[in-house]
């Protein structure tokens, strides 16, 4: 491969290029634009290598010129892998040198990018709203907080963010913080401004939470078309604390699942992991397909199980007191989903856990915990029908779309999740009504 250290060595932020770098960008330019085709509109694009755009997006020529003149040739493109060439094999300098760069910046790019996928998407076919909203994001890591720094603005306001959840800072107290720093700042300053500005930035995360009132007797959530109600429908206590300001009885935390099932497939090599789920050919179980219930579904769905990519789900619930059992009744209900696609080596991993809602109030859910996870049911009910993703993997938007098979829980959480009472005569739901029971005459 030509030496191509001219993409680096002959430009920097806040200079001019040399002559040797502007000469060789138009080569390449030249040699990218002979291998792409017309769009519809008479216009020729290709993806583009500036730092910022990092091949997610295509532009017409003059464009790219302008991006590369101004941010530079993405890291470690010595290898146009967009632009028609192929991988070829890193030496071993070229290797350690690159370990070395990692090592001396704090940067979130190389993070990212891990979660995007290591290739661009093709200019065959857009990838999805939230896969671009996603990508976006990744191309701002590269933005620095100002000229003299190796901070990107996505790793400085995640790092804000951070302190301001871990010290329960006010909205106001942060963009007082935010505010200082601006002054501390160049005045040409790339960092957001305030906290609505740093939460737009973060959000091609795809990591949004909802909050949602429900009934003190959680008979109902006020939710949907009962989200505007003062009272409840079942019991007819009130939906807020009794004082001037509205404080919910009951607050429940719901975090939407779809965006975090499509970061999967937003990631080249866990796309693929997710369509690896195969039988074993030995007479072990050794991935959840082995089991009849996988099977099972399979014969009862076979048009969702003839697309390895759609999604089985496990889900888990148990309460527990997080204030400890000396302090005033509390229960804390978190659920967690994990898709159950992903090879033995991958299953339940703490990565792949999705935390969905979190159910906090004085007293236990018990049976009506079906009523209080409602969101949760809904959306699996929009998932069923299928969502648009972008699959790294392959280049190309399919139809996601998800079930829940099983839940996994310890025994007394049964009685809760399912509603079959694990105490009294027909605790063993097994059984059914074919337990054997007995009564003691008398205690001792």
């Amino acid at each position: 491969m030509a030496d191509r250290t001219w993409m680096y060595s002959g430009w920097h932020r806040g200079k001019a290029p040399t002559n040797q770098w502007i000469e060789n960008t138009k080569l390449f330019l030249d040699h990218a634009f002979s291998i792409v085709g017309v769009a519809e509109d008479n216009t020729v694009k290709c993806p583009c290598p500036c730092a910022k755009c990092r091949n997610y997006f295509s532009h017409e020529r003059d464009e790219i010129e302008m991006h590369l003149c101004y941010n530079g040739f993405k890291e470690n493109y010595e290898t146009w892998t967009a632009h028609g060439e192929t991988c070829g094999v890193m030496s071993e300098q070229d290797s350690s040198s690159l370990a070395h760069e990692d090592f001396l910046t704090d940067r979130m790019d190389n993070m990212l990018i891990d979660l995007a996928g290591q290739q661009p998407p093709s200019i065959e076919e857009e990838p999805s709203a939230s896969a671009q909203a996603f990508y976006r994001m990744v191309a701002s890591a590269d933005e620095p907080v100002h000229e003299s720094t190796t901070h990107s603005c996505l790793s400085a306001i995640a790092r804000l963010l951070a302190i301001k959840s871990q010290y329960n800072m006010s909205i106001t107290n942060y963009d007082a913080v935010l505010e200082l720093i601006h002054e501390l700042l160049p005045g040409q300053s790339n960092m957001c401004k305030d906290f609505y500005r740093s939460k737009k930035l973060i959000e091609g995360l795809g990591m949004p939470y909802v909050k949602i009132d429900g009934c003190k007797n959680n008979c109902m959530l006020y939710y949907k078309d009962n989200e505007q109600k003062e009272k409840c429908d079942f019991c007819g206590t009130s939906r807020y604390v009794q004082g001037q300001n509205k404080v919910p009885h009951k607050l429940l935390r719901y975090l939407p699942l779809t965006e975090r099932l499509q970061r999967l497939y937003a990631h080249e090599e866990t796309a693929k992991q997710m369509r690896s789920h195969s039988r074993s050919t030995s007479n072990f179980m050794v991935h959840p397909c082995d089991g009849e219930a996988w099977q099972h579904f399979d014969k009862d769905y076979p048009l969702f199980a003839s697309d390895p990519r759609n999604v089985r789900l496990v889900f888990s619930t148990d309460g527990f007191t997080p204030y400890g059992l000396g302090a005033a009744p509390y229960s804390c209900w978190p659920v967690f989903a994990s898709p159950l696609n992903l090879p033995p080596s991958k299953l339940l991993k703490k990565e792949y856990i999705f935390l969905c809602l979190v159910i906090l109030g004085s007293q236990h859910p018990g049976k009506k915990l079906g009523v209080l996870m409602q969101p949760l049911i809904d959306e699996l009910i929009e998932l069923w029908e299928g969502r648009l993703t972008w699959d790294a993997s392959v280049k190309q938007n399919f139809p996601m779309r998800a079930a829940f098979l099983w839940p996994v829980h310890d025994f007394p959480a049964l009685g809760t999740v399912s509603g079959w009472s694990t105490h009294g005569a027909f605790y063993l739901h097994i059984m059914n009504l074919d337990s054997k029971t007995m009564h003691l005459e008398r205690t001792l």
